[in-house]
């Protein structure tokens, strides 16, 4: 039998990690599905353009701003906003602002996510679970008990 699936909190500050030298990225989660990065840019760094043929990105601003390019458009975004880029589409990360900049990266699928230092909340492979309690496990679990249904 599978044991039991128990999540664990993330303090997403284990991640930031500013560089002088150039952007920084630390992995916080990885599946084969989904790959979950934390980037930090000082002020004028930038993530070069770049295009994930296969991949849907998802930018979040946690601190700071960040301004994304396209090749048609440009966004700002501030604390707390979000833009999703979808595959094929060439884009690029900057930061213009005077402020350190912190954006959650999100690609999925996580084959063409960027190198990233792992962090400790990432497992190799070998080591996760590929199948996990049905839906009905799960539901009686975190609504407190199996004599529910």
């Amino acid at each position: 039998m599978e044991p039991p699936f128990a999540p664990v909190a993330v303090d997403l500050r284990d991640y930031v990690d500013f560089d002088l030298a150039g952007a920084r990225g630390r992995r916080v989660f990885a599946t084969d599905v989904v790959a979950v990065d934390l980037s930090c840019l000082e002020p004028g760094q930038l993530i070069a353009a770049r295009t994930f043929p296969t991949a849907d990105v998802i930018y979040t601003v946690l601190a700071g701003l960040a301004w994304v390019v396209t090749d048609d458009a440009e966004v700002t975004l501030q604390a707390l906003q979000s833009v999703m880029v979808p595959a094929g589409i060439a884009h690029g990360l900057r930061n213009d602002s005077p402020d350190p900049l912190i954006v959650q990266v999100v690609v999925s699928p996580p084959d063409e996510a960027p190198p990233a230092t792992l962090g400790p909340a990432v497992e190799p492979a070998a080591q996760r679970s590929t199948t996990r309690p049905g839906l009905v496990s799960r539901l009686r679990r975190g609504l407190g008990g199996e004599n529910l249904w």
